[in-house]
């Protein structure tokens, strides 16, 4: 392949997830939670770096950043970048309207597993 051809690889997976509760929404409660415990894990590491490449400087900018006052355009950016942890945290009902408006059903995903499975 070269460089002037491009795939296009779907960024989802096809069909319904698996569901390990009893009530579906259980299961995307438990996603939704997931996807903000690593999105404040990284950034609670990427804080710590932050603090300690400061400390290893001899930077101590707690007062500068109390009193930091955003520009329009940083407040800007700072919607996209909410926007995009919102899009993140609720993927998992964007998937299930995406897979209706497909016609995608939970027994059509189950019965491609079951080909799959048995085809070995």
């Amino acid at each position: 392949m070269n460089k002037s051809q491009k795939v296009n690889v779907p960024q989802t997976a096809k069909g319904h997830r698996p569901s390990f509760f009893d009530d579906p929404v259980n299961d995307k409660i438990i996603s939704m939670i997931t996807s903000i415990v690593t999105e404040v894990w990284v950034n609670r590491e990427r804080l710590d770096t932050i603090e300690t490449i400061m400390e290893e400087k001899g930077l101590c900018l707690n007062e500068e950043i109390e009193n930091y006052k955003p520009s329009q355009k940083t407040l800007e950016k700072r919607e996209n970048m909410r926007q995009e942890l919102l899009d993140r945290i609720f993927y998992i009902f964007q998937e299930e309207v995406e897979d209706t408006a497909r016609g995608d059903t939970k027994e059509m995903y189950e019965t491609a597993v079951n080909i799959s499975s048995n085809a070995n």
